[in-house]
């Protein structure tokens, strides 16, 4: 069975994968356990459930596959984490996931303000049209090998994941960043209800001191980082508020007025 961490791209969900696999699976490098969170949707998972040779995958209706993709996973009878920014939803009757195949999600929810920052730079484009894709319904990303990815806006696809039937922790980036043991905690916790894992404190505070950012910045740069795109290091920054001095008025006015209500209970506005 699954635990998913969802999030819309540059929400701080790779920073959370590598504070879990350092602190599950291991002590190795910073980046070398990542694969025991693998992303999803990913060309591997769909290997012979269908003939590659009539299409390409983001010609095909993804979400076909994706029941199926998920039921031989959890055949190894474990708990699965996989990272994903897809929506959580139901395309042609297809879903994405079920409740035989999910066991939960941890969700990484962040200002959009400041996503459209982080992201103009992973993508190498400016912070205008990085607000534009936020905002864009239609959403999509095509990795490397033509997968598909929907991920939608940030407001659908935050409420695609809150608004699913499934167990969840939501968690505000703002909040993990500025106290980063009390919410990592909160995960831990979260995960414990459903397989056992050690909550040790000690042992918390040692693993968030190693998964710093500096720490991570400084580990790109000395070994690289397989999932950067642009020309920017993945790890830049993770400031919270560069937004306020870095995006335009236009820029803002378009964010906070697609997504005012969302942003209002999120203590955003």
């Amino acid at each position: 069975m699954i635990i998913w961490l969802s999030s819309f791209p540059k929400s701080g969900n790779t920073w959370l994968r590598i504070l879990l696999t350092n602190y599950l699976f291991s002590d190795k490098k910073l980046f070398s356990n990542l694969n025991y969170i693998r992303e999803y949707p990913k060309k591997y998972f769909f290997k012979n459930l269908f003939k590659e040779t009539n299409t390409e995958l983001q010609e095909l209706d993804l979400y076909k596959y994706s029941l199926l993709s998920q039921d031989r996973l959890n055949l190894n009878n474990e708990v699965n984490f996989l990272k994903t920014h897809s929506c959580c939803g139901t395309i042609n009757n297809n879903k994405f996931t079920n409740k035989e195949n999910t066991l939960g999600f941890i969700y990484i929810i962040r200002d959009p303000r400041s996503i459209a920052i982080s992201y103009a730079h992973h993508r190498n484009i400016s912070y205008e049209k990085s607000a534009e894709i936020i905002t864009d319904e239609s959403n999509v990303v095509i990795d490397k090998d033509k997968v598909l990815t929907l991920i939608s806006s940030w407001k659908t696809n935050y409420l695609s994941w809150s608004k699913s039937p499934y167990p969840r922790i939501i968690i505000k980036y703002e909040d993990l960043h500025k106290d980063t043991f009390v919410n990592f905690k909160k995960i831990l916790c979260f995960i414990n209800k459903f397989m056992k894992i050690e909550i040790d404190e000690n042992k918390i505070y040692k693993n968030i001191e190693k998964c710093s950012f500096n720490n991570l910045k400084n580990e790109e740069e000395n070994f690289g980082f397989s999932e950067r795109v642009g020309n920017d290091n993945f790890f830049r920054k993770g400031l919270v508020d560069e937004w306020k001095s870095k995006l335009s008025i236009n820029s803002i006015k378009l964010i906070e007025d697609k997504f005012k209500k969302e942003m209002i209970e999120l203590n955003y506005l």
